[in-house]
């Protein structure tokens, strides 16, 4: 019974060693994981970059704004554009900048109704608008000279002064780089 019992201590012996063995190298490679994550996050986070929480009707007045002082391009991906007074001011403000040579770019979701009209207005001031057709497009993006902003809001009266909303605004070359492909992507897709 002796020479059981140390064969079986021995046994134990083993499997723990080969236990704690596969444990450090899966700490070991969850540690270069995470550390290589640190490090692509930070990337994007230089003490040069600027970011801002726009929520709310706090988007609204971040992107009137932004229009308005818009020096080379404005590019938006909106899913639902519904005409009524404050989104014509946003309008008129795209119009302004186009008159002061900016170029302005719009893709709207071809499924929403509303879109038609927006389309027909922002044509009509000679605004490029083109309608993505896949029943996909979903997106609220905006890209005006070197600022990303994206969240929830479409641009309706809803979602710019009624409901929740949450957005960002982040000035980030890398950012910034990745969203202008996204977007001459898409643009360059639709016929």
């Amino acid at each position: 019974m002796e020479f059981d019992l140390i064969n079986i201590c021995g046994y134990l012996t083993i499997i723990n060693t080969i236990i704690l063995t596969i444990l450090f190298f899966t700490i070991v490679k969850l540690l270069k994981l995470v550390k290589s994550n640190f490090e692509y996050s930070r990337s994007l986070t230089c003490p040069e970059d600027r970011i801002e929480v726009l929520n709310d009707e706090k988007y609204y007045y971040y992107v009137l704004n932004k229009i308005k002082y818009a020096k080379k391009e404005i590019n938006i991906i909106m899913f639902s554009i519904y005409l009524n007074p404050k989104i014509s001011e946003l309008i008129d403000e795209l119009t302004n900048a186009r008159k002061r040579g900016v170029m302005v770019r719009v893709i709207l979701e071809e499924e929403v109704g509303s879109n038609i009209l927006a389309q027909s207005k922002l044509s009509s001031q000679h605004i490029l608008v083109k309608f993505h057709d896949s029943k996909k497009t979903h997106n609220k993006l905006m890209i005006v000279d070197d600022t990303v902003i994206v969240g929830s809001h479409n641009w309706t009266d809803k979602a710019l002064f009624e409901n929740k909303e949450s957005a960002i605004a982040v000035s980030n070359e890398d950012v910034l780089k990745i969203e202008k492909e996204y977007f001459e992507s898409l643009w360059r897709s639709i016929e």
